[in-house]
């Protein structure tokens, strides 16, 4: 089995993408298969070395690796020598109408209430007319005659039986006037050459499908499997790719574990319960692409902000000790302590410089920081000292012991909140608590 990823490097990755790229890589390793990283680069002026390095940094983020890699850009050669046999063999033709005139045409269809398809005017063309056309300066754009008499038929992965009729669809454009391919010949010859053997797209390419099926067939080539996934919707009900904020950086940036975000989208749109997964082991050994709906798929970033936390509370030390030793952090013992009292990482970074560094303490009363000074239980702290240390001031003070708690909060750690105050004064430490409460 050999799956194939093929983002364009004109941007950054977004979550629909990642999510594609993570199914076609759980698909093929949880069969034992090879995954295919290919970028899809024909679109010369808008492609960009910056993006192919961000993607491939991405996709390693969230744990996705490759067997080979290429760029369509290297290929141009081969794609000549397809479209000139498809061209010889009266499967290409050229077309020379302008955008402005195809413009026209569609909208007269529309208006007579027909669907806009091109009209293969360019068919009935005369050697004479094309000269004159070239001479005019036109340069010729190229399409693939889709045989419109058949019914495209397969059997979709997520789909089921999947019927096209390809009369209502229009020849597909396959090179443009400057000479440059759009996307359809080159993913067809590359699937071929490569041996291709599953296809996991987005269902917005279900009649990219149809046509890229007759282009296989027209160069005797066997059909791969396909898998065609709902796309991810927001509440705005826009597509995720449209979506601005939500690509993969600005993901990174928020401090979203990448096992937060493959375990949230490793089970959208099946019956199977969102959880937290620590190892992508788990999620192969668990995956199934029988499992994925064809009904619209809801993205949640609120979902999967709720999942970090839990993301984070499975963590081993072992796991998080190389992160932690770059925050200063050596503790296994305050990792297990912090780990369940945290959003996100880099809480983990501001409540150790609480523990271990100099804070601004509130102001309290006087009287209160001297009870407290003279009540603190002698020794180093362990979890008993809290309340050892609330027994004695409350013979001497009289307050309410919720308060007592958060003027000793306040005077600690500088917050009104944080993680469970008992367990906090073993890292903060005798010598620190004194110092605190006598500033």
């Amino acid at each position: 089995m050999l799956t194939r990823f093929a983002p364009s490097p004109t941007g950054y990755l977004h979550v629909g993408n990642i999510r594609t790229a993570l199914i076609c890589w759980m698909y093929t390793r949880s069969k034992n298969g090879k995954f295919l990283l290919r970028f899809d680069d024909t679109d010369l002026q808008r492609s960009d070395a910056k993006y192919v390095n961000s993607i491939m940094q991405d996709l390693r983020w969230v744990s996705i690796d490759w067997d080979s890699n290429f760029k369509q850009s290297e290929r141009f050669k081969r794609y000549n020598e397809v479209f000139l046999q498809l061209v010889k063999e009266g499967y290409i033709y050229a077309c020379y109408e302008t955008r402005e005139e195809l413009d026209i045409k569609r909208k007269l269809q529309l208006k007579q209430g027909l669907p806009p398809v091109y009209d293969r005017g360019a068919l009935l063309l005369t050697g004479q007319e094309k000269a004159h056309y070239e001479q005019e300066g036109r340069k010729p754009h190229f399409r693939f005659k889709l045989n419109r008499k058949e019914i495209v038929k397969w059997n979709d992965e997520v789909k089921g039986e999947v019927n096209i009729a390809t009369n209502h669809i229009s020849d597909p454009v396959v090179r443009r006037e400057d000479g440059l391919y759009t996307y359809m010949l080159p993913s067809v010859i590359d699937d071929i050459d490569f041996n291709i053997t599953h296809i996991v797209r987005g269902e917005d390419h279900l009649t990219n499908t149809v046509a890229q099926v007759q282009m296989i067939q027209a160069l005797k080539a066997k059909v791969p499997i396909f898998a065609h996934l709902s796309l991810l919707h927001f509440d705005d009900g826009k597509i995720s790719k449209r979506k601005g904020g939500l690509d993969i950086r600005s993901i990174k940036e928020d401090d979203i574990e990448p096992m937060t975000l493959t375990s949230y989208l490793a089970k959208l749109g099946t019956s199977d319960p969102i959880e937290a997964h620590i190892d992508m082991k788990s999620l192969v050994d668990s995956f199934d692409i029988k499992k994925f709906s064809s009904a619209s798929t809801q993205f949640s970033l609120s979902e999967v902000y709720k999942l970090n936390s839990k993301v984070l509370q499975q963590m081993p030390f072992e796991v998080m000790n190389g992160r932690l030793s770059q925050i200063g952090v050596n503790s296994s013992e305050f990792w297990y302590f912090i780990r369940s009292n945290i959003e996100r990482f880099s809480e983990v970074a501001k409540w150790w410089q609480i523990c271990k560094s100099d804070i601004e303490p509130a102001t309290l009363d006087k009287e209160f920081i001297k009870i407290a000074l003279s009540a603190l239980p002698q020794g180093e702290c362990n979890e008993n000292t809290l309340s050892e240390w609330v027994k004695v001031i409350r013979q001497t003070l009289d307050i309410k012991a919720k308060d007592l708690f958060m003027q000793l909060r306040l005077a600690l750690t500088g917050t009104k909140t944080g993680p469970e105050l008992a367990k906090l004064l073993v890292f903060i430490g005798r010598e620190n608590i004194v110092a605190r409460l006598k500033k």
